[in-house]
């Protein structure tokens, strides 16, 4: 396996999809490593296990930036199962070859109750997955790499399934349905745009420093679930959605009897309160600006509907 490459995209989610793009338009050669060998055919595809330290170290090899975007299904026990292990194996190869590791990090370990959350935020989760966010954290910073965690908020954009505002909202919205988001919808929220957060991800791996770094990704400013639905919609042509709001207390009720919400409703929290991001020092740090709202709903208006016409 050749090791000169410019940079290393482990997992290929929107995040590493983004970022491989990114990549590949600005002429750099890119391995991609996941465990299915997907990923674009201009990239060098490997098939490899996080889990796997040594195929790690391999993948790796001397390659000065890496790009670790993979995660796990939206469950506590699995996060904390699996991610610590991964990312252990990632680190441990940076480690020894003196490589950048750049990771996207979430909101979920941050004091949400400090107000607008930025670097200097103490870690404070409320929840499963915030203490596993927070281990992952505690454990790049000792891990003796370099490593840069570029935080987020909840994800909006191209690519973006998963997510409060992907196809649970956006689905419904282009199809003149009512959009059911969860909590409730006019108080502000922390979204990120995703090609925000891939750029700051390339422009972190150059980043100078030691040890490991918090920055926040760029952020246009904080949106209520109401107006981001309603923005998007305007960038589709269409009226503003009817969004019929799912409670904390309906969540919760259905989690005894649903796996999959009884993880949404510890979370909610998010959707009940302000949630914002205060990124004034990262934008610096990076010497970065997030993409207008308008400009990015429209972008991901166009992926959503060139998705629909490609699969018709």
């Amino acid at each position: 396996m050749t090791t000169s490459t410019d940079a290393v995209v482990i997992g290929y989610g929107p995040v590493g999809a983004t970022v491989t793009a990114q990549l590949l338009a600005q002429g750099k050669s890119v391995r991609v490593v996941t465990r299915s060998g997907s990923g674009p055919r201009e990239a060098d595809l490997i098939r490899a296990d996080a889990n796997d330290a040594a195929a790690m170290a391999r993948a790796i090899g001397e390659t000065p930036a890496i790009c670790m975007c993979f995660h796990a299904p939206y469950f506590a026990k699995v996060w904390a199962a699996t991610l610590p292990g991964m990312e252990s194996s990632v680190l441990a190869a940076a480690r020894t070859s003196g490589a950048t590791v750049v990771t996207a990090e979430s909101l979920y370990a941050f004091d949400a109750d400090a107000g607008a959350m930025s670097e200097r935020t103490a870690l404070k989760p409320r929840s499963r997955k915030g203490e596993v966010r927070r281990t992952l954290i505690h454990a790049r910073a000792a891990s003796g790499a370099r490593v840069v965690s570029v935080v987020a908020g909840d994800f909006y954009g191209p690519r973006v399934m998963m997510a409060h505002s992907g196809e649970r909202m956006m689905r419904p919205l282009l199809a003149g349905k009512t959009v059911r988001p969860v909590g409730k919808v006019d108080i502000p929220h922390a979204f990120t745009y995703v090609p925000d957060l891939a750029t700051a991800m390339v422009r972190a791996s150059s980043l100078e420093g030691a040890g490991h770094e918090l920055v926040m990704a760029p952020h246009a400013g904080s949106l209520t679930m109401r107006e981001l639905a309603t923005l998007t919609a305007t960038a589709a042509g269409l009226p503003s959605p009817r969004l019929a709001p799912i409670s904390q207390g309906m969540i919760s009720a259905l989690g005894v009897v649903v796996p999959s919400l009884r993880e949404v409703a510890e979370v909610t929290y998010q959707f009940t309160q302000p949630f914002e991001i205060d990124a004034r020092a990262g934008e610096a740090r990076l010497g970065l600006t997030a993409t207008p709202w308008d400009q990015a709903a429209a972008e991901t208006v166009a992926w959503w509907r060139d998705q629909a016409l490609a699969s018709a």
